[in-house]
């Protein structure tokens, strides 16, 4: 007996010839709609061309959306039976996923920031290492030394340093002009400049600083150039001027100070005077020789100052054995 397979049931001719002529057109019709939904069941029920699978603003629309599912779905199961399908559908994917503007900002902002660091400052720029051409070396904002450029130069020339310099013990080159930030005796923050030694420029701004953050006063920290005095600091001394490069000699004699080579500093000079005998400078400290009692600047073993120097391997004028120079910090050239 001829039998039709329909999907879920058989259906077989009726026992009489009634039936059967009965059966026979209802059957054609139902073969005939089996032929038109066989190519749609397959391709997923695409749109028609004029359906949008996409928004204006990139997204896409509840069609595409079911759409998409559909394929996945059928995808997956071919993929499952079939591992060359798999592989086949792996490119697929990955042109999904880098059509995705979520993959695609991700990398725009990895280039931005890789372009970022790559044009950045060097850490060590900001760290303070030397910079070309002046030598600039920055420890930190405010505090920074250079190499004596034509302009300081010509400052000190024929003052702090001999306009004739024909044996001299030292050169513009030997030298570094310090900026800094202190503190006066009424809290005000000032900016200060001194000139020492090169090989003593590190140590000697580290110091200023490490005075600074702990507020320490300085009446004044500018160059003896300032006071117009040639190879003299008196006036600078007077005006309770810390200061440090100077080209003299030792005060009465032939000796050359430390202040000629840049190694040495006077810091407050007015409340810590140089006493020898009976002789007093700068004149106006005679109220600061009495070391016994207590007054704002004065240095001595329990101040900053002097332990940040001895720290460093400097010497005080206040230890010295004879003379008194309990302005003087000095440390000797290696």
């Amino acid at each position: 007996m001829p039998m039709w397979k329909s999907r879920n049931k058989l259906i077989q001719p009726a026992p009489h010839a009634l039936r059967a002529a009965l059966m026979l057109p209802a059957l054609s019709v139902f073969l005939a709609l089996q032929m038109l939904t066989a190519p749609m069941l397959m391709t997923g029920c695409s749109p028609a061309a004029g359906d949008s699978t996409e928004t204006s603003s990139g997204q896409t629309g509840p069609l595409t959306a079911a759409a998409t599912m559909t394929t996945a779905a059928t995808t997956s199961a071919t993929a499952a039976d079939s591992p060359t399908t798999a592989a086949t559908a792996t490119p697929a994917a990955s042109t999904a996923a880098t059509a995705a503007p979520t993959a695609t900002t991700a990398t725009t902002a990895a280039t931005a920031a890789t372009t970022a660091a790559s044009t950045a400052p060097a850490a060590t720029t900001a760290a303070g290492t030397a910079s070309a051409g002046d030598g600039k070396v920055v420890l930190t904002e405010g505090f920074y030394y250079i190499r004596l450029d034509d302009e300081l130069k010509a400052r000190i020339t024929g003052l702090s340093y001999p306009a004739d310099d024909t044996g001299c013990k030292i050169t513009y080159d030997d030298l570094r002009y310090i900026r800094l930030l202190h503190y006066d005796f009424a809290g005000d923050v000032h900016e200060g400049e001194l000139i020492v030694n090169a090989r003593l420029a590190d140590e000697v701004m580290a110091i200023f600083y490490e005075l600074y953050l702990a507020r320490y006063r300085l009446a004044s920290v500018i160059l003896v150039d300032e006071f117009g005095e040639a190879a003299n600091d008196d006036l600078s001394m007077a005006a309770n001027n810390t200061s440090a490069f100077n080209y003299r000699y030792v005060s009465g004699t032939t000796t050359l100070s430390r202040h000629s080579y840049g190694a040495a500093i006077d810091i407050n000079p007015l409340y810590n005077p140089y006493i020898v005998g009976d002789k007093v400078s700068p004149e106006n400290a005679a109220a600061y020789v009495d070391r016994t009692q207590d007054f704002p600047g004065k240095i001595d073993h329990d101040d900053l100052c002097y332990q940040l120097f001895i720290e460093h391997g400097w010497s005080w004028g206040g230890d010295w054995s004879g003379d008194k120079d309990y302005q003087h910090f000095s440390k000797k050239l290696d």
